[in-house]
């Protein structure tokens, strides 16, 4: 389908006002998860997830969209405000978003963030537009056999890029595996790990495993930490942004948002890693190098741009192959997957309404942040003040309704629950739950593509060699898991030889 077809396809929702309002307030609730520290996208989203149950599909994918793009922007705020990133992806931001505030700025560094992070939005869902379709197409071409090697690319990227140590994150991701065996098999519907438990042969539902390992855990690792914390927010004047220097900072813009939308696409990547590339080569190639870190508003628009761009970037996989580029999109898959639909290239073919609805609700929400931003920046401010003993236990009985709301049964909360104490644990020895959700969600499509290969091939494993695709895809998996290792001893190597 064409660029501009699939474009307008959506446009009728926007005439129903409650699909505008869904966009308004997830942009709201978004600003709001971002800005308190602690408070991230993907615990926000995991949330409200169950909130969706009632709506349409479109109208419930409306409402997760508004929700990552606002805290994607609003993560910002603390970080300028308070030296606190309310989001991972906004670390970056205060590096010179703090010194700013420090210089009594914190209005401008406010509005070049706003500023900055609406137009790297926009270029990142220009680029999903154009990229999405093109990649979507060619996977249509895809067999098993590819789709299996795509699976276990998501893998190895997650345990690699995002996550420290590869080793834990590939141990994360693994663990996410197993999860997703728990119930019936997907291709003899025989019954695995069940242990003689009737709840069990349906699966574990995606919505309890996610919020625990999202929500209650992070109310737990949260508990543990200080809360009486007095944090005093300073006055924000002055937020309109100049004109005449954005002009001058829109190259420095452009190539921000180009690198966040080349590191948001690369699965599990996403804005806290784009914003910390973009700001290091910016600071590395400008004129002004040394002042980074001072307090310059270069620096702010650097990060911001890049982490809002990432944004579409992450999209471009979700959409196109099914694969999540971060934690929020795992929770997009999610969100489908409990409508019916499976995210990937026949998506594009078979509800394009829902695919421009997507692009056309990512640019309202866009627009919603950036008059929140630059009209009511000094309240959203106060929300950063919100003492987390009020907070935390509303946390935590979101995630107890939600996930008892799926199927109406006490098993999901023991679910949620376990989850929760499960990923606390594993926390502690470095093993996040991003990559254990990822690897959750991407089970499925493994085992199922898997299978189904070795079933065409009459269990002959070298089908997965003599496809080209599929051979250049296990390679890269390869060289991403082993490389790092072997380039590391024959650096050691060469070392002990001089």
């Amino acid at each position: 389908m064409e660029i501009f077809s699939l474009l307008t396809a959506g446009l009728p929702t926007f005439g129903n006002p409650y699909s505008v309002f869904l966009v308004v307030a997830g942009s709201v609730l978004g600003i709001i998860f971002g800005a308190i520290p602690g408070l991230t996208a993907t615990m926000g989203m995991a949330i409200f997830l169950p909130m969706t149950f009632s709506m349409s599909d479109i109208n419930g994918m409306l409402f997760l969209v508004g929700i990552y793009v606002g805290a994607c922007y609003a993560g910002s705020l603390s970080s300028i405000l308070v030296n606190i990133p309310g989001t991972p992806s906004s670390i970056a931001t205060g590096f010179d978003g703090y010194p700013m505030t420090q210089k009594g700025e914190a209005g401008r560094a406010i509005g070049y963030s706003t500023v900055a992070s609406a137009l790297g939005g926009i270029f990142g869902v220009f680029v999903l537009m154009f990229a999405a379709p093109i990649l979507a197409g060619l996977a249509l071409e895809f067999s098993a056999q590819e789709y299996t090697g795509v699976a276990l690319l998501g893998i190895s990227i997650v345990s690699y890029i995002s996550f420290g140590s590869t080793i834990k994150g590939l141990i994360g991701a693994i663990i996410g595996l197993l999860l997703a065996t728990v119930g019936q098999d997907v291709i003899s519907a025989y019954p695995r790990f069940v242990f003689g438990s009737k709840d069990l042969q349906a699966g574990l539902q995606m919505i309890p495993v996610m919020v625990g390992f999202f929500g209650v855990t992070e109310v737990l690792v949260k508990l543990e930490q200080v809360v009486a914390i007095k944090i005093e927010v300073p006055k924000i004047r002055n937020v309109m942004p100049r004109l005449s220097k954005l002009v001058r900072m829109s190259p420095m813009m452009a190539l921000s948002s180009l690198i966040g939308t080349f590191v948001g696409a690369v699965p599990a990547a996403g804005g806290a890693i784009a914003s910390m590339v973009a700001y290091g080569i910016q600071k590395r190639f400008s004129k002004r190098s040394k002042e980074y870190g001072t307090g310059i508003s270069e620096g702010v628009v650097a990060a911001e741009a890049s982490n809002n761009a990432a944004v579409g970037g992450a999209l471009v996989p979700m959409l196109s192959l099914g694969i999540p580029g971060d934690p929020q999109t795992a929770i997009l898959i999610g969100a489908l997957m409990i409508n019916g639909l499976a995210p990937g290239p026949m998506l594009f073919a078979t509800r394009p309404d829902l695919i421009s609805t997507i692009y056309l609700g990512n640019i309202l929400a866009i627009i919603v942040f950036t008059i929140v931003g630059l009209l009511g920046a000094r309240y959203f401010a106060l929300l950063i003040k919100m003492p987390k003993h009020y907070i935390l236990p509303a946390i935590m009985l979101f995630c107890i309704v939600g996930s008892f709301a799926i199927r109406n049964t006490v098993f999901d909360i023991w679910v949620l629950l376990a989850c929760g104490a499960l990923g606390y644990l594993l926390q502690k020895v470095g093993i996040m739950p991003a990559p254990i959700i990822l690897g959750f969600v991407l089970g499925p499509i493994l085992e199922d593509n898997f299978r189904r290969s070795l079933i065409m091939s009459n269990g002959d494993w070298m089908t997965f060699l003599l496809r080209p695709v599929s051979l250049a895809l296990l390679l890269i998996n390869l060289f991403i898991l082993v490389g790092p290792f072997l380039f590391k001893f024959f650096k050691q190597k060469a070392r002990g030889s001089l």
